[in-house]
């Protein structure tokens, strides 16, 4: 959540159903810093963890980053949090007086 963020521009989100989908779009600069890093951490850990007739912590897993990089790729997705923050302030700064 940088300038930087609002001067990526991306065009369309891509696909974000596979692993390979989720690893291309953060080789591509999609997601938020250490993303990419992470994801790869957080599967190795999902898959070290599951069975082969459960595999619902990779699809958490996949489902987490694909919806870190939609968030990313949202124009709007800064201003929400600018102003989500804003709030926060007020309220502490009412509960200071």
């Amino acid at each position: 959540m940088s300038a930087q963020h609002a001067e990526t521009p991306h065009g369309s989100l891509p696909n974000l159903r596979t692993v390979a989908d989720i690893r291309a779009a953060l080789r591509d600069g999609r997601g938020f810093p250490g993303d990419s890093e992470s994801f790869e951490a957080d599967l190795a850990r999902a898959l070290d963890s599951s069975t082969a007739t459960d595999l619902h912590l990779v699809a958490d897993v996949i489902k987490t980053y694909a919806g870190s990089i939609r968030a990313y790729s949202d124009p709007e997705f800064e201003d929400a949090v600018h102003e989500g923050l804003d709030v926060i302030a007020e309220i502490k700064k009412g509960h200071q007086e």
